[in-house]
Order: structure tokens, then sequence, then C-alpha cells
């Protein structure tokens, strides 16, 4: 049979309720292929905007747990059976009792636009099958609730008042509908494509759509059908990349990629976006846990570093009201990109690849070079990265205060001058080349990193949340629908937490790198020792870690580093996901 015969033949099906569970092709109809990607020229906004801000939201507000996965009941597609939650009955009717006075579609949207960011994720239905949109075909939707009005709609329209971009977040899978991914899905299928058609005809320009397929497979959907839908409905949409997999002839899923709650490696090829929580849930679990301002503005500038963007996500209360904290640390990113975002916007990833030094970011013949290794009290301020192959015109330091390059065979040599910020140096060069194009250069080995070590903890809540899971022996876990990576968390009772890294033998160091897992980043202070003479001499103290801390001190001899948690947020447990120290470079 031909390919365009089995289309017909679905549609034909379809209309009469006797469509497929799954729709698979042995190749693509000739009429579906040219709405798989979005041009180049559609994608280029996205790559230059960098920043967006993602948004949780919906009734499950109400009883603070995960958007969905906090529903005690089926979840198809997920692959993994709830274990404890909100008993399907009552989380299917929290929508009953949802009736959020306080939001305002107005003063979200323009804390979006002044927090610097150019789009906005918004989650219409997320895998509970709760819709935030005044959806035709079902009952279940935000304009059966108390508050009855259609949240789409006016976030859709203050979007376009203010010049936001808008991305329509939506789960293929439906843990509440009866025939998702049942045999009979074709009927699912039908119900969610008029869902996309009335998100992408009703609400004005759509600029993104936003799936999370759980990791399911695009005959599940036909894919290459929605496609088709979508491109011609919204000319110049973009796509993310969780479609559906196995789309024959087409091995690279979406326009970009997604990778969640971790950085995308080094790509400035390929566009990427990381997703992530200004706190520590994706949606409102009562607003007391969050990350500090400096992580999350550090997050967006290692991700730009990279070269991707950072959605940036807060879940807001069920009053609909933004969390203070949350919107204070947005209202602070917006003064920092007011500052420097020459050195985010419109750029790419490069020349220099990020290492535990920080990162860069170029555009033609500028490149700015965002150091954001803290120096202590004793370290020399000085950072050698490669030779940069191009004459060196002008240098500034955006952030204030003064520095000396050196730019010889023997490397970049950068010395500060009493520096203080400790978020970031920006060092702007300005080249007699185009940086854009030159080869990205390896950082990672300006230091020998310590791969043998021994970790000893004052106490371990787990075997997978252990010293040897942290520094090498542990295996990923399962949550929210995804693979985490492991970390150190010492137990409950334990008040003084410490955890070292001990060496085969003395070493001579300069350096060392810590980070906390992205979802509880809670250590507010600590202290890193180092062994001497049989007694542990302070190194450093600090305030907080983040997903990225560095330090470069003076060298020492030592053959092991202690880290003690004196003070975490909110009496938190702490998670510490990454401990790496480096010999100094001879």
């Amino acid at each position: 049979m031909k390919k365009f015969s089995v289309v017909l033949l679905w549609l034909l099906l379809a209309k009469f309720g006797f469509a497929q569970e799954l729709v698979k092709y042995d190749e693509l109809p000739e009429d579906l292929k040219p709405f798989i990607y979005a041009s180049q020229s559609d994608v280029k906004w996205f790559k230059e905007a960098k920043f967006g801000v993602f948004m949780h939201w919906g009734p499950y507000s109400l009883a603070k747990v995960p958007a969905s996965w906090g529903r005690f009941g089926d979840r198809p597609g997920a692959g993994k059976k709830a274990k404890n939650g909100v008993p399907k009955e009552e989380y299917d009717n929290l929508y009953k009792r949802f009736n959020p006075t306080e939001f305002d579609a107005d003063k979200w949207i323009k804390m979006v636009k002044d927090a610097g960011a150019k789009y906005f994720i918004f989650t219409t239905k997320h895998h509970d099958g709760f819709c935030m949109f005044d959806a035709k075909n079902t009952d279940y939707k935000i304009t059966n609730t108390p508050f009855k009005r259609d949240i789409a709609k006016e976030l859709a329209d203050a979007c376009h008042k203010y010049g936001v971009k808008l991305f329509w977040y939506y789960s293929q899978p439906d843990w509440h509908h009866p025939d998702c991914l049942t045999k009979n899905n074709a009927e699912y299928r039908a119900y969610m494509f008029e869902h996309l058609k009335q998100l992408l005809s009703d609400y004005g320009k759509i600029d993104g759509l936003f799936f999370d397929g759980l990791g399911t497979k695009y005959y599940h959907w036909d894919t290459p059908k929605m496609l088709k839908m979508i491109r011609t409905l919204q000319p110049g949409i973009i796509v993310n990349r969780r479609w559906g997999a196995g789309m024959p002839g087409f091995p690279v899923s979406g326009d970009y990629d997604n990778p969640e709650q971790e950085f995308g490696a080094f790509e400035v090829d390929r566009p990427w976006e990381m997703c992530c929580t200004i706190s520590e849930a994706w949606s409102w679990t009562g607003g007391k846990r969050f990350k500090t301002y400096q992580t999350n503005q550090r997050i967006l500038i290692r991700a730009v570093c990279s070269g991707g963007n950072l959605a940036l996500n807060t879940g807001p209360s069920p009053e609909g009201f933004i969390n203070p904290p949350d919107e204070q640390i947005y209202s602070q990113i917006g003064d920092w990109m007011n500052k420097y975002g020459e050195s985010i916007y419109h750029t790419k990833g490069g020349p220099y690849k990020p290492g535990a030094w920080g990162g860069a970011t170029c555009r033609g013949n500028t490149v700015y070079l965002h150091i954001l290794t803290d120096f202590g009290k004793n370290g020399s301020q000085e950072i050698t990265l490669p030779t940069l192959p191009a004459k060196i015109k002008s240098a500034s330091l955006l952030t204030g205060g003064e520095i000396e390059l050196d730019n010889s065979k023997n490397g970049l040599s950068i010395r500060f001058k009493g520096v203080q910020n400790k978020l970031d140096h920006i060092v702007k060069l300005e080249i007699a080349a185009n940086a854009e194009e030159i080869n990205p250069i390896e950082t990672v080995c300006l230091n020998s990193e310590i791969k043998s070590i021994q970790g000893i903890a004052s106490s371990s809540v787990s075997l997978n949340k252990s010293p040897d899971a942290l520094f090498g022996k542990g295996k990923s876990v399962f949550a929210e629908g995804k693979k985490h990576k492991i970390w150190w968390s010492p137990e409950n009772k334990d008040k003084s937490p410490w955890l070292i890294a001990e060496f085969e033998r003395a070493e001579d160091l300069d350096y060392l790198m810590l980070a906390e897992q992205i979802r509880n980043c809670s250590v507010r202070k600590f202290e890193i020792e180092y062994l001497t003479n049989g007694k542990w001499k302070t190194l450093y103290e600090g305030e907080q870690i983040g997903m990225d801390f560095s330090l470069k001190f003076s060298e020492i001899k030592t053959k092991s580093i202690r880290m003690k948690i004196l003070k975490t947020n909110k009496g938190r447990v702490p998670a510490i996901g990454v401990f790496r120290v480096f010999r100094k470079q001879k």
C-alpha cells in the first residue's frame, strides 16, 4: 500500500472511530517531510534569546505536590508506577476548589519582561490531563473551576502586549484520559489533536511548542501528521525534541534539545535549552525552599557559555501569586542583564570551552570571558587559559576593576587587581578576528584532576547518597520521569556534617570545584580545610556552593581536603553532587 493511502485510510478510520492504535511508517510520505523541522531562520531568534521563563501551574498547587507526579494513580507512558502521593480520586477533584483570585496575567508577564527573558513557556496540560485553557472537548479544564476564566488566553494576550514570545507546554501522555496509550489510543489521539488545533488557532501568535512525551514513540501520536498540522496553523513555530522518538528517516528529534535539571554539554551547532527550577520543585510546594539569586544567575551564565539557553521555572501559588523570593530573583536577574546582557544575548558559546575557571561567549570580533572562580582571601588573582589564536586589540573588565593580560605562546594570562565580585568577572576582549569562526578551545586539561579519591563522611543517608557514590561508584536514581545522578547526603540527625576527599599520596593543589544537586542547593555556610602536619587548617570560608563553586588558592601540599557544612536553608539536608580537586599545573 502506498504511503499516502495509509494516511488516507487512517483518516477514514478515524472518522468512523476505528483508527489504528499506532501509526507507523516505513518511510514518511513526501507531503509530510517538509513539516518535520523548522527552518534555520525560524530558529535564529531562539538561539539569540538565551533566556526564558517557564511556569508549572495547576490545581495540584493546592496539594503542594509535584505537578502530576504527586498523583497516586496510573501513569501511562511513564514506565514507572506511582508508589505514593495524593490518591487519584482526591487529586482529580482538586480543580473543584481551584480559585486563584490573585492571578494577574499582566503582572506575571511584566515580571518576565523585566527579568530580561525573551520568551515564556506555560503548562497548558501536564501529564495529569487537566487543561489550563478552555478546551472544547472536555470538562476537565480551568473554566470549570470556581475561577472560570481562561488563564491561557489571558497569558497569551499579555505576552503579545509585552512582546514576549510564547510557548505552550503540552504533555502527550494523559494520566486522566481513559484511552491514552491503550488499545483505544486513536480516540485519545483525536482528542489531543483537537487540543493542539485549538491552542494554535484561538490564542494569536504562538512561537513554540514544548512537548513532554516521557520517552514515548512517534507512532503513539502520529507525530509526522501532527507536525504538519502544527506548522500549517502556526508558520515559523519551533518544537522541542520530545515529540516522540524513532521517526524513520529523521534520527534527530525536534528543532532543539532539552537537558532537564542539568547542564547540556558544550554544543554550539544544534540549539538546546536547559530547563530547571528556580527553587527545588517545578510546582508550588509551599514556597519555602529556593535556590539563591547567585546560584540561578550563574546557572544562566554557565548554560549560555556552553552554547545553550536557560528556561528558569517557577511554580505559582494556588492563590495565583509568584513566590516573593522567586519574584525577587527574577528581578535581580533582570538588573544583571540590563548591565551585562551584551555578554549573553545574541552570542555564541566559545571560543573557549567551559571549565573550572568559568566559560566564554562571543559575537563577531568580541569575546566575553566569564571568570566564575573565587580567589578566596589569599589566592593569587590570576587565571591562565590556552593562547587565544588572534591579536587582542583591547581588553576591559565589564564588572569593574583592573586587569593585565599577556597573550603569548605560554597561554593567555589574566591578572586581576583587587576584584571583589564573587558572582562573575566579565573580561571583554576585542580581537582582530571573527571569534565565532575560531575552533572551540579545550580548557579542562589546564589542571590535572585527581581521579583516585577515597571519600569519608560524617554519615551517609544511603548507598546511592554516599561518598562512594559521589566519587564514582554509585548509580543514578529515577525521579519524575528521568534518571538523576547520584550525590552525597548525610543523615537527617547529623547536625555537623562533613565530607573528606583523601588521596593516595600528598599532592600539590591549587584548585577545587564543588556543586550541589540541582534540586537542593541549600548550603548557606561552609568551610574548606586541608590536613597539614596532622591538623586541619582552614583554606576557605563561604556562604553558598550552588551548581558551580570553584576556588583557586595559593598552592598547598596535602593528602586530604575536608568540607564542613555549617548551615543550610530551612534546615535542609545538603546534597553534594560534585567534589573535584586539581593538582597545580606544572
